[in-house]
């Protein structure tokens, strides 16, 4: 996987997937915590309402697995068995957000292992390829590769923000400087303003995800979707060069994991490539 691995028990898998005219590939790795890997990812193309929908994801759990692991079962199925999504995935996407995180809460009163939290960013290719949806709650990023050049399609729910303070705060929560590290948390708990799950503070964050929708363009070339553990050590712009200098979506994931823990990352890193264009083709602007 290249230079820089910091030893190959930390790479906790990797692939490939080809489509249509679409490849992906992903890579994980456990991060140098103790704890289990907490991301969980999904990475498909599959058949839906007589076409073919493509789903990637990336959820980045925290204080546990299993609100992660819950996403990653459940949330897509849910969104595409609504009777509204092909006619509003938007709207539909908002209300399942919703309803799963409802049910996690639920879980959560009877099942402690459901009192973790994760993020979740989630991107769906549509309509043959040619309309991209992401939605997002959390810290998990979505970077557009257009015409070599890096476009950030969701959005980081970091509390500090103005608009993230002030929803936080109307709630009745707190955002404050952790005296450790420097970072913003809510409640002295939680560095993001919006996730799934976490529960003990739930009344004061928000699942609300931002949704970014768009038409493919010719000019699109691939993107990513990643954990922290990746944009941690990394800008977007890196990100989007690290990628364009691989021969594919695999190696391009590798790379960037690989990079990643050279950077000095100890985070969980989950890393989804997916392409549009053959990365080799690609030049840069």
């Amino acid at each position: 996987m290249g230079d820089g691995e910091d030893g190959a028990t930390a790479w906790a898998g990797g692939g490939e997937g080809r489509q249509s005219n679409v490849t992906f590939g992903y890579a994980r790795v456990k991060g140098l915590r103790d704890h289990p890997i907490e991301d969980y990812h999904v990475a498909r193309m599959q058949s839906f309402d007589e076409s073919e929908i493509g789903l990637f994801a990336v959820y980045d759990g925290h204080a546990g697995t299993e609100v992660a692991s819950y996403l990653e079962q459940e949330l897509f199925d849910k969104i595409l068995a609504h009777p509204n999504f092909r006619s509003d995935p938007k709207k539909t996407i908002r209300e399942i957000y919703y309803s799963v995180d409802k049910r996690i809460l639920d879980k959560a009163e009877t099942e402690k292992d459901f009192r973790a939290g994760s993020t979740a960013t989630t991107a769906f290719l549509m309509e043959n390829n040619r309309r991209l949806v992401v939605a997002n709650v959390g810290d998990s990023r979505a970077v557009l590769c257009r015409g070599g050049k890096a476009i950030e399609v969701s959005v980081d729910h970091e509390p500090q923000k103005p608009e993230e303070r002030e929803m936080v705060e109307s709630k009745g929560g707190e955002v404050a400087l952790s005296p450790m590290g420097g970072v913003y948390r809510v409640d002295k708990r939680l560095n993001m303003s919006r996730a799934f799950g976490d529960a003990s503070i739930k009344e004061h964050l928000s699942v609300e995800p931002d949704i970014w929708d768009n038409k493919v363009t010719q000019d699109d070339e691939f993107f990513i979707v990643a954990s922290d553990g990746l944009w941690k050590v990394m800008n977007n712009e890196q990100a989007v060069e690290h990628a364009m200098a691989q021969a594919s979506a695999e190696a391009a994931a590798k790379v960037l994991a690989a990079a990643a823990l050279r950077r000095g990352s100890r985070d969980d890193i989950s890393v989804l490539v997916v392409c549009f264009k053959d990365l080799g083709a690609i030049q840069a602007p």
